[in-house]
């Protein structure tokens, strides 16, 4: 019986909804940001982590980190990386392109 605790968790989570996103911030390299301009470093976080729940863990804190660079003015982010532990972290540098 306690074999299916993780397939009961696993289908928890993907119910728990879709992660919203801020698409007015574009994921970007350095090629593409050659010519903007540099507004901040972004970061965001998620505590959902761990089997099952690393991937939305990744979106969400992503999100949070696009959300705040749209706060900022930005429109384009370069990622530096992700981390997953006890939490999901993920950071990267904010751009502005007039392109």
């Amino acid at each position: 019986m306690y074999r299916f605790i993780p397939l009961v968790l696993a289908a928890a989570l993907a119910a728990c909804g879709e992660v919203k996103s801020n698409n007015a911030v574009i994921d970007a390299d350095q090629a593409m940001v050659a010519g903007c301009t540099y507004v901040a470093d972004v970061a965001g976080t998620s505590v959902w982590s761990g089997a099952g729940g690393s991937q939305h863990g990744w979106s969400k804190a992503r999100n949070e980190a696009r959300e705040s660079a749209a706060q900022k003015g930005a429109t384009h982010i370069v990622w530096n990386g992700q981390e997953t532990g006890y939490i999901t972290s993920v950071s990267g540098k904010a751009y502005r392109c007039n392109k």
